[in-house]
């Protein structure tokens, strides 16, 4: 019986480190916190256009300007943001998703137009570039927040 013990031993330490060395591994998931900022626009080529937004916890600010008439913004404007529509943006934004797009389109290099969305909070920084008005599945929510918005900003 000793000797069947002795056997049992490491098997059965072997059995519980696994054990536990498994159950504390956590999938890391990125979940969009009070730090996260979004920026957002597009641009075209011959200075025809370009907007940005910027998204924070407290403040969403829109500029729109076309460049070949002046560096002067047409529209400037800068509006709070409460903790529900904060909450609702947060929902938008799956960044576990969006870190892995890979789109780096250059529609402007050929005198075309492209739209930007780039997501940083203290632990990423993502962007992507892309044809403007392309729908990626994976941000459809996000881009319907951001056109939501370009037309509120634009009125």
């Amino acid at each position: 019986m000793t000797l069947e013990y002795k056997k049992m031993k490491p098997i059965t330490f072997l059995i519980l480190t696994l054990f536990f060395v498994f159950s504390s591994c956590k999938k890391s998931e990125l979940t969009p916190g009070s730090d996260l900022i979004i920026k957002a626009g597009f641009e075209c080529g011959w200075g025809s256009g370009e907007d940005s937004l910027e998204i924070s916890k407290t403040t969403i600010k829109y500029v729109y300007y076309i460049p070949a008439k002046s560096h002067e913004p047409i529209i400037n404007k800068t509006r709070a943001v409460s903790d529900s529509e904060w909450s609702k943006i947060l929902n938008d934004v799956n960044l576990d998703d969006f870190v892995k797009l890979n789109y780096q389109s250059c529609n402007i290099c050929v005198d075309g137009c492209d739209e930007w969305i780039l997501v940083q909070d203290d632990k990423i920084t993502h962007n992507i570039r892309f044809t403007k008005g392309e729908k990626i599945d994976q941000i459809n929510n996000l881009q319907n927040k951001l056109e939501q918005l370009r037309t509120e900003f634009s009125k």
